[in-house]
């Protein structure tokens, strides 16, 4: 399907393909990802001296496929860039992007097992506080929903939409709009909400509602459970990427994800509109099935808004 919209995208551009540094200088000169890969060097500079410290180790096996799909997403990347003009810069970017959001999503996913074994005192009791004193009570909640089968399977149909919303945008802002400024904005805010929410589950972690509470969520936490709890005790010493459980609960970057898509395709109507009601959904399904509390959400709605905050005062200068 990826390669269909590229094809199409080359047929627009209505261009031979020619040796050209146009494309490479430009990707190189963009600010954004000078400021995207500081996250990532970041992130690694600190998580990495910490899984020998806290006797865990990675499953280097598993890292080769990542590898694999991260290179061919480079390699597409600079031959677009070195062989067709600005006119393909788009589509070079656009590659490049996904190979930033990949690479950084495997980054931040070893890093939170870190953050987790850590073992800091858990926020859950502040975190149940706070839910009370907005009225609100996720067992309660959840309860009610489960009554009611429909609702319950389209909240989580919404829950899991996430990865193709990921996916949806890169191609929507890169190859069928064309629009540089909002596909770097999209790719800005999932590093910046993607680093603040791996604090959060380093300094704040959570065992989350089902857990604190003790009652079963309408969406199965078992593996969340299995993962936290044994990084926790010492007994889950070894990282397989290809079976990284998303251990953050607050912020919710579900929510922030939706959040960060809905708001990439605002200009347009036709995708606003039913994006607004899918991700009212999701982030509706965070606390309606119980994965998270309410402040979760809540919390998350201002960190999307510092994160738009900080593109336009910052993020975006010399793009």
């Amino acid at each position: 399907m990826l390669q269909d919209v590229i094809g199409r995208a080359d047929a627009e551009c209505g261009a031979t393909l020619r040796p050209s540094s146009i494309g490479l200088t430009q990707i190189r000169l963009n600010p954004v990802i000078r400021r995207v890969i500081a996250m990532h060097v970041a992130v690694l500079a600190l998580s990495a001296p910490l899984y020998p410290l806290l006797g865990l180790s990675i499953a280097w096996r598993t890292v080769l496929p990542q590898l694999l799909l991260l290179s061919m997403l480079l390699w597409a990347s600079l031959t677009y860039a070195a062989v067709g003009g600005p006119h393909k810069l788009i589509i070079a970017e656009t590659l490049l992007a996904t190979c930033l959001l990949v690479l950084f999503t495997n980054i931040v996913g070893a890093a939170q097992y870190a953050g987790v074994a850590l073992g800091l005192p858990l926020v859950d009791s502040w975190l149940a506080s706070a839910d009370a004193a907005m009225g609100i009570h996720v067992p309660a909640l959840t309860e009610w929903t489960g009554a009611w089968p429909l609702l319950t399977l389209a909240l989580t149909l919404a829950y899991f939409s996430l990865l193709p919303q990921f996916v949806l945008a890169l191609i929507g802002l890169g190859l069928r709009y064309r629009d540089r400024e909002r596909l770097w904005e999209y790719v800005f805010h999932f590093h910046f909400c993607l680093t603040v929410t791996l604090l959060g589950v380093t300094l704040l972690p959570a065992a989350c509602a089902f857990s604190y509470y003790g009652f079963s969520s309408l969406i199965d936490q078992t593996r969340f459970i299995s993962h936290f709890e044994g990084l926790r005790a010492g007994t889950l010493t070894e990282v397989r990427f290809d079976d990284i459980e998303g251990l953050i609960s607050f912020p919710s970057f579900h929510v922030a994800g939706g959040l960060m898509v809905t708001w990439a395709f605002r200009h347009s109507r036709w995708w606003a509109a039913p994006l607004v009601v899918l991700n009212g959904l999701l982030i509706a399904a965070t606390v309606l099935t119980g994965a998270h509390y309410a402040i979760d959400v809540v919390m998350t709605v201002v960190l999307f808004a510092v994160s738009v905050w900080l593109w336009r005062v910052w993020g975006r200068s010399g793009l």
